[in-house]
């Protein structure tokens, strides 16, 4: 009996010592090459030089798709070139979101209402905003995750005043409730109440970048105290709101109809990732429970391949019969019961499998320990066998099968020519689920394989075929303004007619609608309703200055035949167009067009306006 403590400890010894080596002989979940040939395909066909940015789809067929930099997906990737060493990259990333932070209350769309935040979506190309304005509180906390990060791993005291005032909006200036955070501050024209939704995966997000504020040692104390009963706060609505004890599931959010109760896969990964299993289990949630369920409802099997749906059965049909009954463009795959596989978040479900094997090493739980871990590296083999093969040298990634997640959201993007677009994304993802860093919670495993990487010393980067700016009607038409007042002829002629190809159809539709709605162009006496009546048909004043710039550079370049067809193309078919002068007032292209033009030089113009020329022809004033 006196013997037993002796006994006991050295049970105890050869526990732990079970407990540190049981990853040792492990396989890496990636290798240094692979994770390297990776980061290499990710700046070499992804990164834009001229604005720090990452192109999100660069070889999707839909070129509005291609050029676009998902804002919470450039933090994502800042925070893989952090754990790269790759200062450069970073940087770039960082100047670009504090430049654009700082620059949003003197944007003349935001200056009546000060509004700071980052939109959703940024052009790549231009670094102007991109096709989903919406400013959202999820990519923000992302932006204010990395920019802490960053000024932690740097001691950069700019970075760090970024992050706070981040923080500071977000806690000041979003609406809150029961500790929770709303997703934006203005509501949608097209009805959402985003300042009435309450979103877990944002809530999330906000969690972490608290998290790694606190890591901050420069910090003073009131603001650490402010900032440690915010993250409580969140932790309070996370643990009582958006938790369903009753399910043991995390709810999607909240919103004005009451609690949104579709399940998401996301919603229990970044779960784990952010607040950790330890924390989880201290407030009374089994992270075990929780995945073992999201096992039996995300998992699916699509084209021999096992991968991870964004949302469960019950949804996905939900989403295949509402979309087939409005047919509408996108929806779920009639086969393989409308299941589709989530790349992007298979690696995000790879990582909370690693998560939750650390986690029962240090509770010396070996059996669950070795589940998990195997658990994570059977859906790695599945990750990389869905690879994309076609980047000579390459490792690249696509982000989902085809078909549309949730009946509002984003599905997989339209392909490229070769197959799947290439996803930075699912990239990033890809890399941290490897690494076994937790980018949510800011630490690599410490119980996993250490897997060493080195930056490549030289990217070969491939050049980019775009030189038009694509986004929408509005962003299309300001760049080809931009360049006729610039006087790049070309640029402006390339830029135009991109315009009118992509939106032509919408414009003749939309002066159908006005010629029956209206039957002529709208006064504008300055009302305010004046002003949303005309803006109501925006391709059709977008599609018809297009044409006019399309006219006034090819007449500056003496091409008279071709400005004469494209202020024609006005006078036939985009008549009741009115365009919008920033000092304050409307004026009618074919108004110009007549004044400017055709009376001005009837030689060249004079048949543009059927009218004029038949009086010159009746008085003998011919233009010819």
């Amino acid at each position: 009996m006196r013997r037993l403590p002796k006994v006991r400890a050295v049970i105890s010894c050869l526990l732990t010592l079970s407990a540190s080596s049981l990853f040792a002989d492990a396989p890496a979940l990636i290798t240094p090459d692979h994770a390297e040939t990776i980061y290499r395909q990710l700046v070499e066909y992804h990164w834009i030089p001229k604005t720090g940015l990452f192109r999100s789809f660069p070889d999707s067929s839909d070129l509005k798709l291609s050029q676009q930099a998902s804002t919470y997906e450039q933090a994502a990737m800042g925070l893989l070139a952090l754990r790269f060493g790759d200062r450069e990259r970073a940087e770039g990333l960082y100047e670009f979101f504090k430049k654009t932070w700082n620059a949003g209350p003197q944007d003349p769309g935001r200056q009546k209402s000060g509004d700071r935040g980052l939109v959703n979506f940024y052009n790549a190309h231009f670094g102007s905003e991109g096709i989903e304005k919406t400013i959202h509180m999820g990519p923000n906390a992302w932006i204010g995750l990395f920019a802490a990060r960053y000024a932690n791993t740097t001691r950069d005291r700019q970075a760090l005043q970024l992050a706070l005032d981040i923080q500071y909006w977000m806690a000041m200036v979003l609406p809150h409730d029961r500790g929770g955070v709303a997703m934006g501050l203005r509501n949608d024209p097209y009805g959402a109440s985003w300042s009435k939704i309450y979103s877990t995966e944002n809530n999330l997000s906000y969690y972490a970048f608290l998290t790694e504020l606190l890591r901050s040692p420069v910090i003073d104390k009131a603001k650490r105290v402010a900032i440690t009963e915010e993250r409580d706060q969140v932790e309070h609505w996370i643990v009582n709101v958006a938790y369903d004890p009753q399910t043991k599931t995390m709810l999607r959010g909240i919103n004005p109809s009451g609690r949104d109760t579709i399940r998401a896969l996301d919603t229990t990964t970044w779960l784990i990732s952010a607040i950790g299993p330890k924390r989880l289990k201290e407030r009374g949630i089994d992270p075990y429970l929780m995945m073992k369920k999201a096992e039996s409802e995300f998992e699916v099997m699509i084209n021999g391949l096992r991968g991870v749906d964004p949302t469960d059965q019950a949804e996905a049909d939900r989403v295949y019969v509402e979309l087939r009954s409005q047919m509408e463009d996108i929806n779920r795959p009639g086969d393989n019961g409308h299941r589709v596989s989530w790349y992007e978040g298979l690696g995000q479900y790879i990582l909370a499998w690693s998560l939750l094997a650390e986690d029962s090493a240090r509770d010396k739980d070996h059996i669950k320990a070795a589940e998990c871990a195997r658990k994570a590296e059977t859906l790695t083999k599945e990750f990389d066998r869905a690879a994309l093969k076609r980047f000579d040298g390459a490792r690249s990634y696509a982000y989902a099968t085809p078909g549309k997640f949730f009946r509002y959201g984003w599905g997989a993007p339209r392909e490229a020519d070769e197959g799947p677009a290439a996803s930075l994304i699912t990239g990033v993802w890809r890399c941290f689920a490897g690494l076994n860093y937790d980018p949510l919670y800011g630490q690599s495993m410490k119980t996993a394989p250490t897997v060493r990487v080195s930056l490549p010393k030289e990217f070969k980067l491939v050049p980019s075929k775009q030189v038009v700016l694509y986004g929408t009607s509005e962003d299309m038409t300001t760049e080809a303004w931009r360049a006729l007042a610039n006087e790049d002829w070309q640029h402006a002629i390339l830029q135009a007619r991109a315009t009118i190809e992509e939106w032509s159809s919408a414009a003749k539709h939309l002066q159908k609608m006005k010629d029956h709605d209206e039957g002529r162009v709208v006064e504008y006496s300055g009302k305010a309703d004046e002003k949303l009546r005309v803006f109501k048909y925006w391709a059709l004043n977008d599609v018809a200055a297009s044409y006019f710039i399309l006219g006034k550079a090819l007449d500056h370049l003496q091409d008279y035949t071709g400005a004469s067809r494209a202020f024609s193309q006005i006078v036939t078919h985009y008549s009741l167009a009115q365009i919008w002068d920033p000092r304050g007032w409307f004026w009618s292209p074919v108004q110009a067009i007549t004044e400017d033009y055709v009376l001005a030089d009837r030689k060249n113009y004079g048949w543009v306006i059927p009218q004029i020329y038949a009086e010159g022809s009746r008085t003998g004033k011919t233009p010819f």
